[in-house]
């Protein structure tokens, strides 16, 4: 198992080198997009920078203090 870089072409994925497979050989394939701002909607990802603020604030503090006593206990 490795993973293979490969171009999606006109409903096919095409490697981008030759895989060292048999003609008509079987294989299983998991498929992971790679970043792209394209498809990225920047509004929304905008938007939540701010909505979870009060969420993400919520133990900041405690988890700060522990994290300094963590370090001076070493």
């Amino acid at each position: 198992m490795r993973p293979v870089e490969a171009l999606y072409e006109n409903g096919l994925l095409r490697p981008a080198k030759p895989l060292p497979l048999a003609p008509g050989e079987r294989v299983s394939v998991i498929v992971v997009r790679h970043p792209d701002p394209r498809r990225w909607n920047l509004g929304r990802l905008a938007g939540a920078a701010t909505d979870d603020l009060p969420l993400a604030e919520q133990g900041l503090g405690e988890w700060a203090k522990a994290l300094d006593t963590e370090d001076h206990s070493s």
